[in-house]
């Protein structure tokens, strides 16, 4: 697990700096571009590019892997939206002005094009990730969403490389960007100032790091963004600064979501040691063919039964419980067609136990129940129950 060591203090620093830096840039640029060669430019931007293409590469293979364990509407949108911004970049890097022929001749307007349409809906998605609610799916929504993907990349590909020649101009070169792309890079800027000031103000309700990486992340592409309306050659120095900023952004992008998982990771082994010392025993099993089988158990009570955890996942219920195959069977069943909870005591191994269960249904598995079981033995001798005269109910549906 990384160790994650951004605070406040890091936090403004880094983005005093970035300033810092780009103020310094323009103010001595004269002198840097004594030593500054253009023509290593195009070496410099593949590179560049490369990296902020397989941070997406990253972070959509994150939110697949996540969504797939959790459902995530956050975790499927963010992997859709690397996806989209991942390849619009690689096509930018592709057709950028002294590439070699891909599909067309490269050229400024075509890579300024998927520059721009890249920006944008990274804008716009990351803000919509970040504002939206998290809702829990119930179904695999994975193949519409990379299906739409892959359209949405292809509308823009065939759009900017048939009709390049077509299309308003975003830069001429040696004067600098028009009133349009300044107009698209303003619109970028004021979606993420919304989106940075939404995540301080989650960072200041959750000091989550986070939230922190990820403003710093959209601190450092807003910049990127102003940068991109100042340059007058897309090999001139400015450019090149806008893209190792855009490769910064990206980087405390990936590594927010990594804070992130460090988080769920702790949370994670919480919850599993407080499932683990229950005094009881909770479990998910799934239909398959004629018998419902252990997906997934714990809890205390698994050791006075004399099962093993590990060896619990993939055994059919009428296994484990075999004293009583029958009844487990039927209730699990009776869960099901109920479509309501089942709660039932079984003798099993000298031990009486009190199982409820519970119909559920999950994205990838269409008939899934889960159950706890109580141990009841010597209940009913207890003094506060003794004198009450109360029948017990051998099962009951609830």
């Amino acid at each position: 697990m990384m160790k994650s060591q951004l605070t406040e203090g890091k936090f403004l620093v880094y983005s005093t700096m970035a300033i810092v830096l780009l103020l310094g840039i323009h103010l001595f640029q004269e002198q840097i571009n004594t030593f500054y060669n253009p023509n290593n430019y195009v070496g410099f931007h593949t590179l560049l590019e490369s990296f902020s293409i397989s941070t997406s590469s990253a972070i959509m293979l994150y939110g697949l892997k996540n969504y797939g364990k959790s459902g995530s509407s956050q975790m499927l949108l963010l992997s859709f939206t690397f996806l989209v911004v991942g390849t619009l970049d690689m096509l930018h890097t592709l057709t950028f002005k002294g590439m070699p022929f891909f599909l067309t001749e490269s050229s400024v307007a075509k890579a300024t094009w998927f520059w721009v349409s890249a920006r944008a809906i990274q804008a716009v998605l990351i803000l919509a990730i970040l504002v939206l609610p998290n809702w829990k799916l119930k179904k695999d929504y994975r193949f519409p969403m990379y299906l739409l993907a892959f359209l949405m990349i292809g509308a823009i590909g065939t759009v900017v490389f048939t009709f390049e020649k077509s299309l308003p101009l975003l830069v001429i070169e040696g004067k600098g960007t028009t009133l349009l792309k300044n107009g698209i890079e303003y619109f970028v800027c004021f979606v993420q100032f919304l989106a940075l000031i939404f995540t301080l103000y989650k960072y200041h309700m959750e000091r989550s790091e986070t939230k922190l990486a990820i403003a710093l992340a959209l601190f450092f592409l807003l910049l990127t963004s102003l940068i991109f309306t100042i340059y007058r050659s897309v090999f001139d120095l400015d450019n090149f600064t806008g893209h190792i900023f855009k490769a910064i952004g990206f980087y405390y992008i990936l590594k927010g979501f990594y804070f992130k998982k460090g988080e769920f990771e702790r949370a994670e082994m919480e919850h599993q040691k407080l499932i683990n010392d229950l005094p009881g025993f909770i479990f998910k099993a799934a239909k398959k063919g004629n018998q419902f089988v252990f997906t997934y158990g714990a809890g205390e009570l698994l050791q006075q039964l004399h099962i093993e955890k590990d060896e619990l996942i993939g055994r059919p219920l009428k296994e484990v419980f075999a004293a009583n195959p029958t009844i487990i069977h039927e209730y699990c069943q009776l869960a099901l067609n109920l479509q309501d909870k089942t709660v039932f005591e079984m003798e099993h191994l000298d031990k009486t136990l009190l199982i409820s269960i519970k119909p559920v249904f999950e994205e990838f598995e269409q008939e899934v129940v889960i159950g706890s079981v109580i141990e009841m033995t010597g209940f009913y001798q207890e003094p506060a129950m003794k004198g009450r005269n109360k029948k017990r109910s051998k099962f009951a549906v609830m």
